[in-house]
């Protein structure tokens, strides 16, 4: 009997080794003039001690001001845990200059950080020119590994809300060579906001997400994805689920 339970007991640290941990974290975007909404998505995550970190898929700022940067990241200064950033189009401001009020933070508008078995990269799509020679560079670069694989962006790749086809990145010839990259190198998830709302697709072994709908003025009809809320992810080894977390804001 004892035997048999020390067998057992190195097959799942074997397994658990493989496969890793279970944890969770959130994902939520577009939170630009909408203060009192996203102040309560982050109490409401707080409230959840599965949720690891989490990230913003753009839009923190109204104009890219160095003054509304500072403000973001004092109300992220609430959150227990951590959230990474992505750079949305009104991020980058007059010019381009709060670009490079994200820079400080991030040393780049593109990075990837590692957690567990997973791999979680965040791209910088919010140029009309494209994401530019080095950040595909970069990005194929950084898509060569085993672990999951989690792919963040402002604006989307496919409108899974079928409401908004023009906000989707551009230009159009690279949207679909990026597409065609993530595929073949399994992404898991893509996560995208631009999109005031939530909608969520599986599309060739892919799960595409938009969540816009952290505080900024909400474009979709409540009954289609027109709500406050965040998305939870659940990774147990090799299961990965996702839910849609409302938010009531009076």
């Amino acid at each position: 009997m004892k035997k048999t339970f020390l067998v057992l007991l190195l097959l799942a640290v074997i397994q658990l080794s493989c496969y890793g941990a279970q944890f969770s974290f959130a994902v939520l975007g577009d939170n630009r003039d909408g203060d009192v909404a996203f102040l309560d998505i982050i109490k409401r995550i707080n409230s959840d001690n599965d949720t690891k970190f989490i990230v913003n898929t753009g839009d923190l700022t109204p104009h890219g001001y160095a003054s509304e940067y500072e403000k973001y990241w004092e109300m992220c200064g609430s959150s227990n845990v951590k959230i990474f950033d992505v750079i949305g189009n009104h991020d980058l401001g007059l010019f381009n200059a709060g670009a490079g009020s994200f820079r400080k933070k991030y040393g780049e508008t593109y990075y990837y950080f590692d957690h567990d078995n997973s791999r979680f990269i965040i791209i910088d799509n919010t140029r009309s020119k494209g994401l530019g020679r080095q950040q595909w560079t970069w990005l194929k670069d950084a898509l060569k590994t085993e672990k999951d694989i989690f792919v963040f962006l402002h604006k989307p790749l496919v409108d899974v809300t079928g409401m908004y086809p023009n906000y989707l990145m551009i230009p159009k010839k690279e949207n679909d060579e990026l597409n065609k990259l993530l595929k073949r190198s399994k992404v898991k998830y893509i996560f995208a906001g631009h999109i005031h709302g939530y909608g969520r697709e599986a599309i060739n072994g892919i799960v595409y997400v938009v969540t816009g709908g952290a505080g900024a003025p909400l474009y979709l009809p409540a009954h289609t994805g027109g709500f406050y809320h965040y998305v939870k992810v659940t990774v147990d080894g090799s299961k990965i689920t996702d839910e849609v977390v409302k938010i009531y804001v009076e």
